[in-house]
């Protein structure tokens, strides 16, 4: 058999006498110049990736292509790397994708072996051919494989894995609720610094294995079925990237370092009381579960029933005088929405159930379900918090365009105060946000109360606040023009005793925001 080594430099000279430009990458991710040690080659020009895999059951030399790249001008070079695939009697595969190739794209592939790799502590593995070991003083994972190890596969004792196990100094054995080597790995380290998988920490440990296996299901079974739509497809990328974010946590708990900072950012989270309403609404219902049966049946909540009565009476502070009265108001209507609104009617597992459906939904799903659902609500939050921004912004802006002039409180100088961020020495330097979000705060601060001038106030004071989640350029510049509009309209009102009344500082600040290029900020 021929080895690796060779193929990959055939590989390089077959890429480099193509002229292509090449980035190459050894199979653990790592950029590297020798093309003995490279098994990724990367061709930034088109934006496509060419791979020597290996694994326990096969070799091949895979091209991943990007559809928008001219295949006649790569049609040499593909036919010579699967020609030199035939020559070493190893498998070649060509596969156009739609979107262009990066390296970052194969992360995946490069975590499979680097989650072999010794690190801080954590021995090589090794073992027979149906378990392998992995010691950290006197931890140890043990790996149970569904076929024979091939120990000159690298690699290969982190395939084909049927069951994990930790054991501690005590020779007492636990296993783990899924197959992932990075959280078997996390709890070994867990093990290690005195836990146990029955604590807290090693509690949610097991937690974010089941949860990451349970998403990536999900994920396979909504691609697999063609469910990525216009309904789902926001859904199935929060979906993704929690998967990612997952993964990435897990991963860094098996290092020293991260573990002890994970664990105590994990310690010091206060309870989090939340779904107050949520759970004595649920509480309510529970009271009538024939009324809620037919409301469910039917779509419309009794008037004459008892669950109607009691849930007038939970929300009656809530629902207008003339909603109860049912005089410009329907409270049917009202009490209905409330429900809709909690996935008091309809499950919301229920709803995604129906969303991510086929023609026979898949029962296995149903653990990934509650995950999911998470996720939509975590949604829903970030969506209501951005339309919140986006109506204080507009808001922000409509007020300054109606005003003529904004007086700002008596004594007010900005050209020398010392609470102007705008003669902060490190102003400069501040990142683009916070620079806006203490302007505005500034200004919210500095304008004169009065009738006529509160809500300009409120709301320059509530964008501050809200500049956290302004990220996109379209929103920044928005926010940077409402400012400079305000600017020419500020008037100082002098301190008593002076001769001078008004003096105008509509210059002066439009000056200092030129002076930091406010306005080319994103330009």
């Amino acid at each position: 058999m021929i080895n690796s080594e060779k193929i990959s430099n055939e590989m390089f000279k077959i890429l480099k006498g193509s002229g292509a430009e090449i980035k190459m990458y050894t199979d653990e991710g790592e950029s590297t110049v020798d093309p003995d040690k490279a098994r990724r080659f990367y061709l930034p020009k088109v934006a496509s990736m060419v791979n020597l895999d290996e694994t326990e059951s096969k070799r091949e030399i895979r091209v991943s292509v990007n559809q928008n790249a001219d295949l006649n001008e790569f049609k040499d070079t593909l036919f010579q790397l699967k020609q030199l695939a035939n020559r070493s009697i190893i498998e070649y595969t060509l596969k156009n994708f739609t979107k262009n190739i990066e390296p970052k794209d194969q992360d995946y592939q490069a975590q499979k072996v680097r989650d072999m790799k010794i690190e801080e502590g954590i021995s090589p593995a090794y073992g027979t051919s149906k378990s392998s070991y992995q010691k950290l003083e006197s931890a140890k994972l043990i790996i149970k494989h569904t076929k024979p190890v091939n120990e000159e596969s690298r690699g290969s004792r982190s395939r084909n894995i049927n069951a994990i196990y930790i054991e501690n100094s005590d020779g007492e054995r636990y296993k783990m609720p899924t197959n992932n080597l990075a959280g078997g790995r996390a709890m070994l380290r867990h093990v290690k610094e005195g836990g146990t998988p029955h604590d807290e920490f090693g509690q949610y440990i097991q937690e974010q294995t089941v949860e990451l296996k349970k998403l990536k299901e999900f994920a396979k079974y909504t691609k697999r079925n063609g469910l990525v739509n216009e309904d789902t497809a926001d859904i199935v990328e929060a979906v993704s990237q929690r998967i990612a974010s997952i993964r990435e946590g897990i991963g860094k708990l098996k290092g020293c370092k991260c573990y002890h900072e994970t664990k105590e950012k994990f310690e010091a989270k206060e309870p989090v009381t939340e779904g107050f309403e949520s759970d004595e609404v649920m509480a309510i219902m529970a009271k009538h579960p024939e009324d809620v049966a037919t409301m469910k049946q039917t779509g419309d909540l009794d008037m004459g029933s008892n669950l109607y009565m009691d849930l007038v009476d939970y929300y009656s502070d809530e629902m207008p005088y003339g909603t109860m009265k049912a005089r410009d108001g329907d409270p049917v209507e009202f009490i209905m929405n409330k429900l809709d609104d909690l996935d008091m009617l309809e499950s919301a597992q229920d709803k995604l159930r129906n969303k991510f459906t086929v023609r026979t939904f898949d029962e296995g799903l149903n653990d990934a379900l509650p995950y999911v659902n998470a996720l939509v609500k975590e949604m829903k939050v970030i969506r209501e918090a951005d339309e919140f921004t986006k109506q204080t912004m507009d808001s922000l802006v409509a007020t300054i365009d109606k005003m003529d002039s904004v007086k700002l409180r008596k004594g007010i100088d900005v050209k020398s105060d010392p609470e102007n961020p705008m003669n902060f020495s490190s102003f400069g330097n501040m990142p683009k946000e916070n620079q806006i979000a203490t302007v505005l705060e500034y200004l919210g601060n500095s304008i004169e109360f009065s009738k006529s001038q509160d809500q300009l106030v409120t709301l320059l004071t509530r964008m501050s606040d809200e500049m956290e989640r302004v990220k996109d350029k379209p929103m920044m510049i928005k926010v940077i023009g409402a400012i400079k509009t305000l600017m020419p309209k500020l008037t100082a009102t002098a301190s008593e005793g002076t001769d001078i009344k008004k003096v105008s500082v509509g210059n002066y600040m439009e000056r200092k925001l030129s002076n930091y290029e406010f306005d080319k900020l994103f330009g």
